[in-house]
């Protein structure tokens, strides 16, 4: 049981699909601060548009701004996960979040990777300033995208068929670490 802050100023580094589909998994409560398609697709999902309360067990996707109600959310949360793309404004701004929440416990989450070295690269330019800290990734994949779009989170589209369990093995490997994390499997960090 934790609060969990998906968190990004960047907007499209898919924040929202991950804090969805993490919430579903993990069966929380999914609050943001940005009105999206979630709203619809999973009961236990809220939108905060000024202050957003502070809840145990809920999954905190904050949009693709600054607000100041989010940093009272990430002062609390028990883990920042910060997707970040292999595009330097992204790294820049997760370097941002990294310094001012550096002393929470932050995984760094480099998304729609097109190969391994596009990941190596991110993990370099994060570690040069804040050795350390926690990487993994997730390859280009429509797992997570599809899994919000069906209303399923990414486990349950991965289960739904051979055929998802054969489209999304590697993407679905990738993503079970992060889901891992609070299932207490913390192996591969």
């Amino acid at each position: 049981m934790a609060i969990i802050s998906i968190a990004s100023t960047k907007g499209g580094v898919g924040k929202t699909s991950l804090a969805f589909s993490l919430a579903k998994d993990l069966s929380y409560r999914y609050a943001t601060n940005d009105m999206s398609v979630v709203l619809n697709k999973y009961k236990n999902a809220r939108y905060y548009p000024n202050k957003i309360p502070l809840y145990p067990d809920t999954v905190y996707d904050f949009g693709g701004f600054e607000n100041p109600h989010a940093n009272e959310i990430l002062r609390e949360s028990d883990i920042i996960i910060l997707p970040t793309t292999n595009d330097l404004n992204s790294i820049i701004k997760s370097l941002i979040i990294i310094k001012n929440f550096r002393e929470k416990t932050i995984l760094v989450f480099a998304n729609m990777i097109d190969t391994p070295s596009d990941a190596v690269m991110i993990k370099e330019k994060i570690h040069e300033h804040f050795p350390n800290l926690a990487f993994t990734y997730l390859r280009r994949t429509k797992l997570l995208k599809n899994a919000l779009e069906s209303g399923m989170s990414a486990s349950e589209l991965y289960e739904s068929s051979k055929h998802t369990q054969h489209l999304y093995k590697q993407a679905f490997g990738e993503y079970s670490k992060i889901l891992n994390l609070f299932n207490g499997e913390t192996s591969g960090y």
